[in-house]
């Protein structure tokens, strides 16, 4: 089920591959979607129908009690003793515990429609659009648990192809209803739920087709208290863990929405989806990292998880450092061409906090190694902290200064978070940075970062948006290429630690 015989280098760099080529699919779709819903519908609609999803997103913390996150850490060890009767057992543990919690949660949005309409969307419209993500919110948990399954077993084509073809039906659906001129709020939202219909079709297609046709279907399913407590000992902490970071994720959009209103939650919300881009690029890693560090950790390779750790750190900040100036500079360009000219105060907003996005990767390296060496409960006492620490910074900074402030906060707490990550794992995995390193990125890409805000942004004024584009794919591509060429050397050394780090793991 996964390749025993190869090394975890091995794998990382083979499966690595399909995660990239998919992640630079299923981007640009989500901005293309974007793009098409925001020239046919109201501002207002508009935040409506994502003001909706943020909330569906936000219940969907609550689906499982952490059991489908579970299946990354144990998976990989029960496959390791090619014990294929647990990995089934916790798989049906996980779909039954979601079946539970799925419909409670699809009924209550159902039925509470109207009153959420009313007294938290105040929008009528909200009320046809909850009804309508209530029958979302029921399928896609389907979807996620056997996704989630691929992930767990290394095969990132698999879970990456799939959330493609998801992608690409609600793309081809939002497409059709522009073509037809069908396109108002309800007919958009809907088309969410017609692309994850066959989103589902696939992805069940091919877990049956690889996994329980040849692995699961001879072995029977473990119905014991015992062995169900060891899996939800650890399900509940990361449960509670999750709703931390959920809250976390949505504090700053429903804060905004009530401080302040629709639009300039609007206005947030695009400033969120800019943040997503640098993801595009450097997400793909976390999600191979999951299970590798669950089996370096089964192997006991204690010090190989710090050696990747080091690595990833070093070169994690250079290319977050390269990404975060480039963002920067050109944030209201970005803005412009993504979201029309009218929502360029989104890119103000991006300025705010595009600096410290660094920390957010650093910490999330922290938070996989807490998670894999069984410290989960010192990383729920981090979350609880940054809860308190961010809800009195946003409600004393977005009441009085306005929503960039959010997005600054956002970026504080990132930093704070970081900080506590690294004192809890303690010595074992510390490593001291290459200062001299990073102050060479740090000062090269800010001089050209101010040599292009004086003299190529203001260029931009006359430009419409698809020579805007035209142009901002250009300046990417020497910027980056100024990048590898600055720091060929360290890269090439890079590829050296991870070569003899490959013959320590065979």
């Amino acid at each position: 089920m996964i390749d025993q015989h190869k090394s975890l280098l091995e794998k990382f760099f083979e499966k690595g591959l399909p995660l990239y080529f998919f992640s630079f699919l299923i981007g640009p779709i989500w901005y293309v979607i974007k793009i098409i819903v925001s020239g046919d519908i109201s501002v207002s609609e508009l935040w409506i129908l994502y003001g909706v999803l943020s909330f569906v997103a936000l219940l969907s913390s609550f689906n499982d009690f952490g059991m489908t996150e579970s299946m990354n850490y144990f998976v990989p060890e029960y496959l390791q003793k090619n014990d294929y009767s647990r990995v089934k057992s916790l798989i049906a543990y996980a779909f039954i515990t979601q079946v539970i919690t799925w419909i409670a949660i699809a009924s209550i949005l159902f039925l509470w429609s109207e009153y959420l309409a009313s007294s938290y969307f105040k929008s009528d419209v909200a009320g046809d659009i909850l009804k309508i993500f209530a029958f979302y919110f029921l399928w896609i948990n389907i979807f996620q648990v056997f996704n989630n399954f691929f992930l767990a077993v290394q095969n990132t084509f698999y879970h990456q192809v799939t959330e493609f073809l998801k992608m690409f039906f609600v793309l081809s659906f939002t497409v059709a209803l522009l073509v037809l001129d069908l396109w108002n709020v309800i007919s958009y939202a809907s088309a969410w739920v017609f692309g994850l219909y066959f989103g589902i079709i696939f992805v069940l297609y091919f877990f049956y087709r690889s996994y329980y046709r040849n692995f699961l279907s001879w072995v029977h399913i473990i119905w014991s208290q015992i062995f169900f407590k060891s899996i939800f000992s650890y399900a509940i902490v990361v449960f509670i863990w999750t709703q931390g970071v959920m809250l976390l994720s949505q504090m700053d959009m429903q804060m905004v929405i009530y401080l302040l209103g629709t639009q300039e939650a609007w206005y947030y919300t695009n400033y969120l989806s800019m943040m997503m881009i640098p993801f595009m690029i450097l997400w793909p890693i976390f999600w191979l990292l999951f299970p590798l560090f669950s089996e370096m950790n089964a192997k006991k390779q204690y010090d190989k998880i710090k050696l990747v750790k080091q690595i990833l750190s070093k070169n994690f900040i250079a290319v977050c450092v390269a990404f975060n100036i480039l963002m920067f500079v050109f944030a209201e360009t970005i803005a412009y061409i993504l979201f029309w000219e009218r929502y360029i105060a989104s890119g103000v907003i991006l300025q705010y906090s595009i600096l410290f996005l660094v920390f957010n990767f650093l910490l999330q390296i922290n938070f996989y190694i807490l998670a894999w060496i069984w410290r989960v409960k010192q990383r729920l006492a981090i979350i609880v902290v940054a809860l308190f620490f961010n809800f009195f910074l946003n409600l004393l900074l977005i009441k009085t200064i306005w929503v960039e402030w959010a997005a600054l906060a956002t970026g504080l707490w990132w930093v704070w978070i970081y900080a506590m990550s690294e004192y809890l794992l303690g010595k074992r995995y510390f490593h001291h940075l290459d200062y001299r390193f990073l102050i060479k990125n740090i000062i090269s890409i800010w001089l050209l970062g101010i040599f292009c805000f004086y003299f190529i942004t203001p260029l931009f004024s006359s430009y419409g948006r698809l020579y805007s584009l035209f142009f901002m794919t250009i300046i990417s591509l020497f910027w980056f290429w100024f990048f590898i060429l600055m720091n060929y050397k360290e890269f090439r050394r890079t590829i050296l630690d991870m070569q003899r780090l490959k013959k320590e793991l065979d």
